[in-house]
C-alpha cells in the first residue's frame, strides 16, 4: 500500500467524520470527552476534537520526509479518528435517551456507566495495538497503559456498585 493511498483514505475518513459530527448536535458534556493521552484538547464538543484531528492530519501531510514522525502521527490519527467515530456514532443515541433526571444518584449512575463504556473501548483499543506492537518498548508501554486503564475500570465499577446500592436503598425506603 502506498503512502498516498493511505493518506487519501485518511482524508476520506476525516471528511465522513466531519459530515457525521455536523449532522448531529453535540450533547451536553461537563468534562473532556477523551483521555488526555489521546487528545490534547480539553473541550467538551466533538468539533473541538475534530479540529485537533485536522491539525494533526495537516502535520502528517507536511512531515512526509520524516518517516518516524509520520509513522507516529499516522498511528495517533488513526486512534483519534476511531475514537471520534465511536463517540459520534453514539451521539444520536444519547440525545434520544437523555431525559432530565431529578435524582442526583441516577445522574451519577449514568455518568459512571458512560465512563465504564469509554474505559472498555480504550482497553479494547490498547489490546488491539498490543497484539500488533513490534517492539518491546511499545509492548511495555501498552501493558502499562492497560494496567492503568484496568485500575480505572475497577474503581469505576466500584463506584457504579456503590451508586446501585444507594439507589436500591432509596427504592426500598420508598416502597415502605
Amino acid at each position: 500500500m502506498s503512502p498516498i493511498s493511505a493518506q487519501q483514505r485518511l482524508q476520506l475518513a476525516l471528511i465522513a467524520l466531519r459530515q457525521d459530527i455536523a449532522a448531529h448536535p453535540d450533547g451536553h458534556c461537563r468534562l473532556p470527552r477523551f483521555d488526555s493521552q489521546l487528545f490534547r484538547t480539553k473541550g467538551t464538543r466533538l468539533a473541538d476534537y475534530l479540529a485537533e484531528v485536522e491539525q494533526n492530519f495537516t502535520r502528517l501531510c507536511d512531515s512526509a520526509s520524516d518517516l518516524v514522525r509520520s509513522a507516529w502521527l499516522a498511528e495517533r490519527l488513526v486512534d483519534q479518528v476511531a475514537a471520534l467515530q465511536r463517540e459520534a456514532s453514539t451521539q444520536q443515541l444519547r440525545t434520544r435517551r437523555e431525559k432530565p433526571l431529578s435524582n442526583p444518584r441516577a445522574v451519577k449512575y449514568q455518568e459512571y456507566r458512560e465512563y465504564e463504556r469509554r474505559l472498555l473501548a480504550m482497553i479494547d483499543q490498547r489490546e488491539q495495538r498490543l497484539a500488533l506492537a513490534e517492539t518491546l518498548a511499545v509492548q511495555h508501554q501498552l501493558k502499562q497503559d492497560l494496567e492503568t486503564l484496568e485500575g480505572r475500570l475497577a474503581r469505576c465499577r466500584q463506584a457504579i456498585r456503590s451508586v446501585e446500592w444507594a439507589l436500591s436503598l432509596r427504592g426500598g425506603q420508598q416502597e415502605e
